[in-house]
């Protein structure tokens, strides 16, 4: 198929999902009811600044993303249920990628090893690519005492908002900007509830291989005026120790986690992995700060490559190569349209700083206009003939970048 065909094909993809009567049909008395249709169709284009020349590759880019996700539901009575996502994307640029780029964009974040891929590639060219994948596909069975799901599904641990560690099923890259779902990953999960104030979650996910078979079981507590969570776990070749507490104190909410890890491969304990936070909570605006902790980072900037290549990197189990970080976001609402917000990271190790501004512009309910940027500052790697690239700062690697995104909802 040429580039051509493949552009004609796919906007006549989009066109009919758009188009298509996606209203709930009918609710069915018996056994049944029939499926339930939503979804969103997204675009987003954007350019990129890098500062700096990488070999093959140019200082500028831009690049554009069309993502279309069909969500829907089927119910067998009220206790059963199937979930599928069916998930077309299309990503062109104008340059390969080499360091800095593909950091921000739609599907940034690593995708869960799965032994069934259920994914089709139609077009695979350099700088430009579409592909089709079912991002859910899960069954459903709700009773009074346990909730089971089975199959491609979304799973979320943790209370960290910046700096995640104990999202270890499927975690959102920082620089994700399509973040309406998390990827799903393969797995059965129980949710019971053996008295009122506490969840026991059970997880058995699949990683792509025997030996990255994952399982772990969490119970959380809901006390008066906190939360308290504990959990423990087999993730890829780790055994995973977790705890967290939130407390909620009139308008503030402090928050503290963290996860201790051994290594199955080397026999032994790895370094710990910490978060504590505080959210300002407001009618119109909300704040966060954060501190956080990296075990699998490094504070010294020449083994950045290294760790960029770490399986842990890879996986997305981290997306941060330094050691030390502090963060902050903030947000404010005027009424249901316009939203303004923007979050910042900071490498404590290198000095190196990230910054995420962010608006958003409601067309009544189904419909988002949105205009954004990466706004980085922090020393550009070095190049030279026959050794490899130095990164002297992590967030400095990244450049510059603006972008502007058009949302539809069905």
């Amino acid at each position: 198929m040429t580039r051509a065909g493949a552009v004609a094909a796919c906007t006549l993809a989009l066109l009919a999902t758009s188009i298509a009567d996606t209203s709930p049909l009918p609710a069915q008395t018996g056994r049944g009811s029939g499926p339930v249709w939503s979804g969103y169709v997204r675009s987003l284009s954007a350019i990129q600044a890098l500062g700096y020349t990488p070999p093959g590759a140019d200082r500028r880019s831009a690049f554009n993303a069309e993502v279309v996700r069909l969500r829907w539901q089927l119910a067998f009575g009220e206790h059963v249920g199937v979930d599928v996502h069916d998930r077309l994307q299309l990503q062109m640029s104008t340059t390969p990628e080499a360091f800095g780029s593909g950091v921000t964009g739609f599907g940034v974040s690593a995708v869960p090893g799965r032994t069934v891929d259920l994914e089709t590639t139609f077009v695979d060219e350099p700088g430009f690519r579409v592909w089709h994948d079912l991002d859910r596909l899960a069954l459903r069975v709700r009773a009074d005492a346990v909730d089971l799901t089975l199959g491609r599904q979304a799973i979320t641990w943790g209370i960290s908002t910046l700096f995640p560690i104990a999202d270890l099923w499927a975690q959102f890259s920082p620089f994700e900007l399509d973040t309406e779902e998390k990827r799903g990953v393969d797995a059965v999960r129980a949710l019971l509830y053996p008295r009122p104030g506490l969840e026991l979650d059970a997880v058995v996910a699949d990683r792509g291989s025997v030996d990255d078979l994952s399982g772990g079981m969490r119970a959380t507590v809901e006390l008066p005026t906190a939360d308290v969570y504990v959990a423990a776990g087999k993730f890829w070749r780790e055994l995973i120790a977790l705890a967290g507490v939130s407390w909620v104190l009139d308008t503030w909410k402090i928050r503290a986690e963290v996860a201790t890890p051994y290594a199955l491969d080397r026999g032994g304990w790895r370094d710990l992995r910490a978060t504590v936070g505080a959210d300002r909570l407001g009618s119109t605006w909300i704040a966060s700060v954060e501190l956080h902790r990296n075990g699998l980072g490094t504070s010294e900037t020449a083994r950045y490559v290294e760790h960029l290549t770490a399986p842990e990197f890879a996986r997305g189990e981290t997306y941060l190569l330094g050691r030390t970080y502090l963060g902050g976001t903030v947000s404010w609402q005027s009424g249901d349209r316009v939203t303004l917000a923007a979050a910042g990271r900071a490498n404590l190790d290198d000095a190196s700083v990230s910054i995420t501004p962010f608006a958003s512009y409601d067309l009544g309910q189904s419909a988002r206009l949105s205009l954004g940027a990466l706004l980085t500052r922090g020393r550009s790697p070095r190049f030279a003939d026959s050794a490899p690239p130095l990164l002297r700062s992590e967030f400095g690697t990244y450049g510059q970048l603006v972008y502007t995104a058009v949302a539809l909802y069905y």
